[in-house]
């Protein structure tokens, strides 16, 4: 009897051990794991960590992620010190309309390794829709190291994302709020 209750508290440590670990997950995928975003993984990013989204240095900041205020929202922060966004980083701009559903809105989102490594380096790049006002359902419209043809900046032609994000020292992050030094 005293084997089989040693062996039954043995089985509930283990089976404890395993239900706490703090492993990778899909969410938040350790440095050498590809990480591909799929239409949930934007589900509810209105209630993300945001900011009003404001730029530095050469950004361009005329427009082109959509007309009006501005709003960043990101799933994860970087640890304190980290030189780089985590895989699995999740960045969306939207600009704020009165019908959610006419957001212009884009992400980047960071997949790690040598993805995208004629441009900046681990990013992908989405243009998305959210089709309810509770942010829960969105449509991923492309996704691309370079839009698609004819796609563009909220209907200006200038080029593809890396055009611009690789001209920053913040792992190809242009805003403010997300300035690696701030966290």
């Amino acid at each position: 009897m005293a084997t089989a209750i040693a062996r039954a508290l043995a089985a509930l440590v283990a089976l404890t051990a395993v239900g706490c670990s703090t492993g990778p997950t899909a969410a938040t995928p350790d440095d050498s794991e590809l990480f591909q975003a799929v239409s949930s993984s934007f589900s509810g990013f209105c209630s993300w960590k945001s900011a009003p989204a404001t730029t530095t240095g050469d950004d361009a900041g005329d427009g082109l992620h959509g007309l009006g205020p501005l709003t960043v929202y990101w799933n994860q922060s970087p640890p304190h010190g980290a030189t780089s966004f985590p895989n699995g980083t999740i960045i969306v701009k939207a600009n704020e309309t009165a019908d959610p559903t006419q957001r212009t809105i884009f992400a980047m989102v960071k997949r790690g390794g040598d993805f995208n490594s004629s441009g900046a380096v681990g990013w992908d790049w989405y243009s998305l829709q959210q089709t309810t006002a509770a942010c829960d359902v969105i449509n991923i419209l492309w996704n691309a190291t370079v839009p698609p043809g004819g796609e563009s900046y909220a209907g200006t032609p200038i080029g593809d994302c890396n055009g611009c994000h690789t001209k920053t020292t913040n792992d190809a992050v242009w805003d403010s709020a997300l300035q690696l030094s701030n966290f």
